[in-house]
């Protein structure tokens, strides 16, 4: 497929340079399973990255016992906070280097995992933190890398990229590379049944969003369609249980698996304006990406309708092949409006209070520089169609018609 030069940076890389999908443990106690798997492979000094709140609630217990019990030496580096940093990772990598550690073990949400890939990257670098933001800046192989994440919708476990803010400018700063996804991953319902409902709904739509951006794309793969078209069957099912009961672990575990491949789909294909538009509302406002995207994605959908109107209606005959003979313009609608369903069935709010009108010229003009150069888009925004999309998303107004 032809990528154009306007948004051609990320697909050509995943062209280049094919990421391959982490070998996957699932289901109760998988994580240990993980450790298990790390320690065979010859790793006995891990560093284990995760945050306050998980380390002091006991919840990584079972797998320090077992790590122990393994005859590891275990460092703990747990001082994740969202959005980390340059120091956040400079810090991680002191431990690392000061506790000779062989290994990096991340468990946590999509912070802790992008953080923990920088750590294992500069671990064996003699690059700067800063030198290694950008693409394909990775000089020598990881640490041996592995994640047990404990949200489902970043898809941090198979991605090639992590994000992380400068400590000086405050600017994101991407970190892409196929050297960054991890030997292995562990989607252990233990881990995520801890996870609030509003989180789960924010990081499950977050994950549909991904798996639908890389359907739609122009960038796309058979394996990649494949995967992106399972993804939203999952979430779709499985989200909502999984907000209403978070003990039910078949739910948690095909949203984690939805999420899983829909990571997989958009690392190697693409993403697109809702991503982009998210991005600057999360830097101007701190809003939570998960919710951010939530609150874009149906004003998205229509946007592109015109563009993607056949691949909305073969999602939505996937999830409803009984239903009686449309045309593609009417299954495609039924599918945006079943987006928006969802949306109200898990709670996410119908706009963000937060946005301002006076900051919308400047998110309008970031979010199309950053969908130029990084994504495979099926059709460009001006910047006055970001600003009705953000004025919608602002007024509560979902049905914005372009």
């Amino acid at each position: 497929m032809f990528v154009t030069p306007i948004t051609f940076a990320l697909p050509l890389t995943s062209r280049l340079f094919p990421p391959q999908k982490p070998l996957l443990f699932s289901g109760a106690n998988s994580s240990l399973k993980l450790a298990d798997f790390m320690v065979r492979n010859g790793s006995k000094r891990p560093l284990v990255v995760t945050d306050s709140f998980l380390h002091e609630n006991g919840m990584l217990d079972d797998l320090l016992a077992f790590l122990k019990q393994s005859g590891c030496k275990v460092s703990i580096f747990d001082e994740i906070i969202p959005n980390p940093t340059f120091a956040v990772v400079e810090a991680g990598l002191e431990a690392s280097r000061a506790n000779q550690c062989d290994a990096v073990f991340a468990v946590g949400g999509g912070s802790a995992i992008d953080a923990a890939k920088v750590m294992a990257a500069a671990s064996t670098s003699k690059k700067s933190i800063a030198q290694l933001a950008g693409i394909l800046k990775v000089d020598q192989p990881l640490l041996p890398f592995y994640v047990a994440p404990t949200t489902s919708g970043t898809g941090s476990e198979v991605t090639s990229a992590a994000v992380i803010s400068d400590s000086q400018t405050h600017k994101k700063k991407f970190f892409v590379d196929p050297k960054y996804i991890p030997i292995a991953a562990a989607l252990d319902t233990e881990l995520l049944k801890s996870l609030p409902a509003p989180m789960t709904a924010a990081t499950g739509m977050d994950a549909l969003t991904h798996a639908i951006e890389a359907y739609i794309c122009r960038n796309r793969f058979e394996d990649t369609d494949r995967d992106a078209a399972m993804a939203i069957k999952l979430l779709v099912e499985f989200l909502p249980i999984a907000c209403a009961d978070g003990e039910n672990e078949q739910a948690r575990e095909m949203t984690a698996l939805g999420s899983f491949l829909a990571g997989f789909a958009f690392t190697k294909a693409s993403l697109g304006y809702v991503h982009a538009i998210s991005h600057q509302i999360s830097a101007h406002y701190n809003t939570p990406h998960g919710l951010a995207n939530a609150v874009i994605l149906p004003r998205v959908l229509r946007f592109n309708k015109v563009v993607s109107k056949q691949r909305f209606a073969a999602l939505e005959h996937m999830l409803s092949p009984a239903r009686p003979q449309m045309d593609d313009h009417a299954l495609a609608n039924t599918f945006i409006d079943r987006i928006d369903a969802l949306s109200e069935t898990v709670n996410i709010p119908p706009h963000l209070e937060e946005l301002q009108s006076k900051d919308f010229d400047a998110i309008a003009y970031d979010a199309i520089s950053e969908a130029r150069w990084s994504y495979a888009v099926p059709k460009v925004m001006s910047k006055k169609d970001v600003i009705k999309i953000l004025t919608s998303a602002s007024n509560g107004n979902r049905s914005v018609s372009f």
